[in-house]
């Protein structure tokens, strides 16, 4: 992993920072020890920003000196991202879009059905992940600390996660290919091409978070439960 201690200002740092409570993650450009001052862990910065530049560069190895609270932090972050701005966004050109027809396009009107049933099942999704594997998994970083006994967490395991997990980021190509074979008319030219540069930008956002939740967090949860719950 390269940590670049100059200025760094490119669509893949500002798309890592707007996950966190920086306001002016827009227009600013952030450094490692800029990063480092504002409380953010910049060597976690830049080992995910390697990785949204190019998803082939993964290795879980540049990961693991990173604690089980810093890749749940993350992951809760980027759940209220999804949730409270790139659906958000995403619907918004869908409607912009069907807005220019005085009878919506046939296959605009089945995209926008594709795209709410796709939200409706992520942010199920999500909220399966917050209410059940997030709090477990923390339980049992706590138990590792000596924080707490693994008697006391409620039944649960992460098979009961596993036999249900699915990966969101190929339900999105879907909707990206719907689209592809949608010929807007002139007037509806740019808001298209937003729309399938946010579908594409979410799309490759989707992968690396689940790199780092399936090949990162889940292996580590899962060694900690064989230890303390056999």
């Amino acid at each position: 992993m390269s940590v670049p201690k100059s200025p760094l200002e490119n669509n893949e740092m500002r798309q890592v920072l707007q996950r966190y409570d920086i306001g002016q993650a827009h227009h600013l450009i952030y450094s490692y020890e800029e990063l480092t001052r504002l409380g953010i862990n910049a060597e976690f910065v830049f080992a995910l920003l390697d990785v949204f530049e190019d998803d082939r560069s993964f290795s879980k190895d540049d990961f693991e000196k990173f604690s089980v609270d810093l890749i749940l932090d993350y992951i809760r972050k980027t759940h209220q991202y999804y949730l409270q701005r790139k659906l958000m966004e995403i619907e918004q050109s869908i409607h912009l879009l069907m807005q220019n027809y005085p009878v919506a396009h046939p296959l605009l009107v089945i995209l926008n059905d594709f795209f709410s049933d796709y939200k409706d099942h992520l942010t199920s999704h999500i909220s399966v992940e917050e209410s059940q594997l997030l709090p477990y998994i923390e339980h049992l970083a706590r138990v590792e600390e000596g924080k707490a006994s693994y008697q006391a967490r409620p039944a649960y395991s992460l098979n009961t996660f596993l036999i249900h997990h699915h990966d969101t980021e190929k339900d999105l190509a879907e909707v990206r290919e719907a689209i592809l074979r949608y010929s807007p008319p002139l007037t509806s030219e740019t808001p298209y091409r937003i729309l399938l540069s946010q579908l594409q930008v979410f799309e490759k956002d989707l992968a690396v978070h689940a790199l780092i939740e399936d090949e990162v967090l889940l292996p580590r949860a899962m060694n900690l439960e064989r230890k303390w719950g056999a």
